[in-house]
């Protein structure tokens, strides 16, 4: 396998994307920047890990969406979060999930 090993990209290659541009991986040979050819299976590991990495980890199970609730506070409400929040360390998400969490366990239906 010839690696190519200048600059990405070549002076001689202009770069474009657009709706009419497709790549044939059978037909053409093109090299990432560490000189690996670009297959399927390179493009299908590079979409999973994609999808692995995008967002924050799950909650509820690797691989699986967790829910969200969504709600609105005062400017308030919302600024003191924030400095709690960076006080402790935490995100404001972090301290809503505890916050909700704690509410859950001391007021929810314990039969659940």
């Amino acid at each position: 396998m010839t690696e190519y090993r200048g600059d990405w990209p070549p002076e001689d290659v202009e770069l474009t994307l657009d709706d009419a541009s497709d790549v044939d991986l059978d037909a053409e040979e093109i090299y990432d920047r560490q000189g690996n050819r670009i297959d399927r299976a390179y493009v299908d590991a590079a979409v999973a890990h994609v999808r692995r990495s995008v967002g924050r980890p799950s909650l509820s199970a690797p691989g699986e969406r967790s829910p969200q609730v969504t709600f609105r506070l005062t400017a308030e409400e919302k600024n003191a979060a924030k400095a709690l929040a960076e006080r402790e360390g935490k995100t404001v998400s972090q301290l809503a999930r505890e916050a909700f969490a704690r509410y859950i366990r001391e007021h929810g239906d314990h039969a659940a």
